[in-house]
């Protein structure tokens, strides 16, 4: 799975049809979501740190099951996420 791909979703940068029961992204959005750090805990939770084009600092957790939960400022998002196979 790609991580610029998941912030890129949780920031609301790459474009998904949110009625749908699942949708596939695809492209290159590390240009867009900027700069993170990224760590796996001991768990295989992947925790990922950085700010946004706004300014607002952001921090998402990965699950091993790709249950996604992200903080973005004030809000929070969360959306299972997978590898497209």
């Amino acid at each position: 799975m790609l991580i610029s791909t998941v912030v890129a979703v949780a920031l609301g940068v790459a474009p998904i049809d949110q009625t749908g029961p699942a949708a596939v992204v695809t492209g290159d959005f590390s240009s867009q979501v900027g700069r993170f750090s990224k760590t796996v805990d001991r768990r295989g939770t992947t925790h990922v740190r950085g700010i946004d084009r706004r300014g607002n600092s952001y921090e998402i957790v990965v699950d091993r099951n790709g249950y996604v939960e992200a903080s973005i400022g004030d809000r929070v998002v969360t959306f299972p996420a997978q590898d497209a196979s």
